[in-house]
């Protein structure tokens, strides 16, 4: 047991390839950050809107761990999938120290992460998700990357199985 982290813009299929790993493991949980920061509805602060909005990520990161541990504890494999930074990456790995936690950028290109978020509700912006593809270029705080352009959701989730192995 332990602690799998995909990364990655939006678009980079993390919840796809959350759903087909869980449906390979016998006791997975499954951690959306997302939903975890959400529960802040008053304020909410997206990651980008300055420091108010880092603290509210590191409160989601924290809040994650937390539960992470808790599934762990009761013997299931936990997939946390979130849009880390290298802050995040190391606070993640220092929360979750013991559990061999490993991140995995899902990366496609550029074009694929437009034409998924086209196919999307209105959520983001075209110009956060440039800087939020463009930090994700940018992260140096990862074990793995995968180009998961022409990859199915079911193709990555079998990598991600046999990690280290084929990773």
């Amino acid at each position: 047991m332990g602690a799998l982290i995909l990364t990655g813009p939006p678009g980079a299929g993390k919840n796809s390839v959350a759903a087909a790993y869980a449906k390979l493991r016998e006791r997975c949980a499954v951690i959306d950050v997302d939903l975890v920061r959400w529960m802040v509805l008053q304020p909410h602060r997206a990651p980008w809107d300055g420091e108010a909005g880092m603290a509210q990520q590191r409160l989601g990161v924290r809040h994650a761990c937390m539960l992470a541990r808790s599934f762990v504890h009761e013997d299931y494999d936990v997939l946390i999938h979130d849009v880390l930074s290298d802050e995040t990456a190391k606070l993640y790995q220092s929360e979750l120290a013991g559990l061999n936690p490993r991140i995995v950028l899902l990366m496609p290109s550029l074009e694929e992460v437009e034409r998924r978020n086209s196919t999307r509700g209105p959520r983001l912006r075209a110009d956060e998700i440039r800087m939020l593809y463009e930090g994700q270029m940018n992260l140096r705080c990862f074990d793995h990357k995968i180009d998961n352009s022409v990859l199915s959701p079911e193709q990555v989730a079998e990598q991600l199985l046999t990690w280290p192995e084929r990773l």
